[in-house]
């Protein structure tokens, strides 16, 4: 007869159950959101097409866009496991005195940043009579705030395991801007523009109503203790600056792109989709739900447990994210052509397109290990490892870009980036686990 399972042995089992759970519905929203993206290009593309007014607002958006998602995107990683640590060391006051120090401090930050930003746009509009993209970001200045004051807010939601309400106020904005064509395109892109704000703002609106029974208050409070952000800030500063590094690398992917000729750009561009897509569904999701599970496991300082499901997290979600870029892989060209072949792009454009995803899926495994991993590293407030694996990356990334574009043309590029992520996963788990190096438990 088996025995039953011991009862020391449930609690583990739970919490693994239950992470496998919010990974699961993590992904299942992001990939709500991403149709939502999808449903919005399309409108947008039926009633703007390629022209002028479109180039517009992308190109004003990009201002706010590269900003939001540089700066304000480093808040969650850096705020969820100190929100955890203060909690378990120093009881709920501790960390609601952060929170609030942190949200005032933030968004003063961002509003004098939207500010200075505007009165340097508002400088050249006066020099240059006619410039509709300068207006265009004058009136998607405020996403800025808006973005920063949400990811705190998600950032308490994520510490207190609301994943799905964090998660789903993101669908808000692609369905905002899908409205607002669908009954504003004749007034051009300035729809877009205030559909773009308005969205952000409806996102860190219903945030704020999701605030409510976390322990924490919606606006910030007079806070008469000393709470220290020098740790923090330098924290926040190294992760910002090596997401900036990781996002220069696919620019300079674009812009050798556009050394091999016309059409290359757009092959790079189609070639990445796939992939790009699934790592911000399956990754992404892996990350947001790992994090405050690390976050108190360290708060405890039990390290050795720390490493142990470190290690077989790693081994799992690369063997499944490896199957699974195989799968995709194997099927690239029918997947190319069943999407993309039609009209304009035609079965000649299909083959090159097909190469170029095959070599961006190779990363999949990679770029798994490289999120958890991270999310660790944030856990252990050792983000300053990152900034020079970045900039090592970034600077591989280009020199093996130069090297196999020459060779196997834009599919080279892709392929570049692939082994570029893989030699920058292998040196952070060198970090993490050499029995040389660094370790975990050194990091603190």
């Amino acid at each position: 007869m088996t025995s039953a399972p011991s009862i020391e042995a449930r609690p583990a089992e739970r919490r693994a159950s239950g992470f496998l759970r919010d990974t699961v519905t993590l992904s299942l929203i992001a990939g709500v959101v991403k149709i939502a993206g999808a449903a919005k290009s399309i409108a947008v593309a039926r009633a703007f097409g390629s022209g002028l007014a479109l180039d517009n607002y992308l190109l004003a958006f990009l201002i706010p866009s590269v900003l939001a998602d540089t700066f304000c995107g480093a808040l969650v990683p850096v705020t969820v496991p100190r929100l955890i640590e203060l909690k378990h060391r120093h009881g709920l006051s501790a960390a609601q005195a952060f929170y609030s120090k942190l949200l005032g401090s933030i968004l003063r930050f961002s509003l004098m940043s939207a500010a200075a930003l505007a009165l340097a746009i508002g400088t050249v509009l006066e020099l240059v009579k006619d410039n509709s993209v300068g207006g265009l970001v004058l009136l998607m200045l405020p996403v800025i705030p808006a973005n920063a004051v949400a990811n705190v807010w998600r950032a308490v939601l994520n510490s207190r395991n609301r994943f799905a309400a964090a998660a789903l106020t993101a669908v808000f904005t692609p369905a905002v801007i899908s409205l607002a064509t669908l009954i504003g395109a004749q007034r051009g892109p300035w729809v877009l523009a205030a559909a773009t704000t308005l969205g952000a703002f409806g996102e860190m609106a219903l945030l704020g109503v999701a605030m409510r029974g976390t322990g924490y208050p919606v606006l910030p409070r007079r806070e008469r203790r000393d709470v220290r952000m020098r740790s923090f800030r330098k924290e926040y500063g190294y992760l910002a600056a090596s997401g900036a590094l990781s996002g220069g690398a696919l620019a300079v992917g674009q812009a050798m792109a556009a050394w091999l000729g016309p059409g290359s750009v757009s092959a790079l561009n189609y070639g990445t989709r796939l992939s790009g897509v699934l790592m911000s569904i399956g990754p992404a999701a892996l990350g947001i739900a790992v994090l405050p599970r690390f976050s108190r496991v360290a708060a405890e300082q039990d390290w050795r447990a720390l490493k142990h499901s470190l290690r077989r997290l790693l081994y799992g979600s690369s063997a499944a994210s490896a199957v699974a870029a195989a799968m995709f892989v194997l099927f690239s060209a029918p997947i190319v052509r069943l999407t993309l072949q039609h009209g304009a792009f035609t079965a000649a454009d299909t083959g090159g397109v097909a190469a170029v995803q095959a070599c961006s899926l190779l990363q999949m495994p990679s770029v798994v290990g490289i999120t958890i991993l991270m999310r660790v590293l944030s856990v252990l407030q050792a983000n300053r490892v990152l900034l020079p694996l970045s900039a090592g990356a970034l600077a591989v990334n280009a020199g093996l870009n130069y090297v196999l574009m020459n060779r196997y043309g834009v599919a080279g590029i892709a392929l570049a980036a692939s082994l570029a992520q893989t030699l920058l996963f292998i040196a952070m788990a060198s970090l993490i686990f050499g029995p040389r190096a660094w370790t975990l438990k050194e990091a603190r």
